[in-house]
């Protein structure tokens, strides 16, 4: 079976349990781009409670851009705050700092806003040890075969509270636990058992 999604940013651990349930996923790269949607922003846990992280962006063709042609804003320092935000709430989880300096470079090297979600997705299956083909649409389909396909193209538009299993968040005692935040959580806080974690849930 194969899912496609939105090209998505850093996305949510319940798209990962999918994955683990599936033989390839597509990107949707051709859909005229939607804004505020989990494209372009990732949610994360702070001492204040949930927070999301926004990507700026630029559409060169305003209201018409289609997703593969949307480019990161230069101009607003976002990579910047992002960096800072994220050592300020990932410092004293077990294992940010292993990822720490790859999360940066990748941020630092993209353009368009589709390549970086592709090359954080590609980062994130290597290190879950998922091994599914990951592709991008070639041109847009209204529909897909239902047999064949599961078309997740509508969903993840805004942050789902869906009910996971627990496990230590560095704010958990302040805030409580927050479900279903950026697989980067899952990975900040429990490496390389994260995948153990999701394939439990399956179970």
């Amino acid at each position: 079976m194969k899912l496609i999604t939105p090209a998505l940013l850093l996305p949510p651990i319940s798209l990962f349990i999918d994955l683990l349930q599936i033989d390839e996923w597509i990107l949707e790269i051709n859909d005229t781009y939607t804004k505020q949607t989990l494209r372009n922003r990732y949610y994360i846990a702070t001492n204040q409670g949930i927070r999301a992280m926004i990507i700026p962006i630029k559409k060169i063709n305003g209201s018409h851009t289609i997703t593969k042609d949307i480019l990161l804003d230069e101009s607003a320092k976002w990579l910047n705050y992002h960096h800072k935000t994220l050592i300020t709430n990932y410092r004293n989880s077990a294992y940010f700092d292993y990822y720490e300096d790859e999360i940066i470079d990748i941020f630092s090297h993209y353009k368009k806003l589709y390549e970086l979600n592709m090359a954080f997705i590609k980062w994130i299956l290597e290190q879950l040890d998922i091994n599914i083909k990951v592709s991008v649409t070639e041109n847009y389909e209204k529909q897909y075969s239902i047999e064949d396909y599961i078309d997740d193209r509508n969903k993840y538009s805004k942050y789902e509270n869906i009910k996971l299993p627990y496990y230590r968040q560095v704010f958990i005692d302040k805030v409580g636990f927050i479900s279903n935040l950026s697989i980067l959580d899952l990975l900040s806080n429990l490496g390389a058992e994260s995948v153990i974690y999701l394939k439990n849930i399956i179970k």
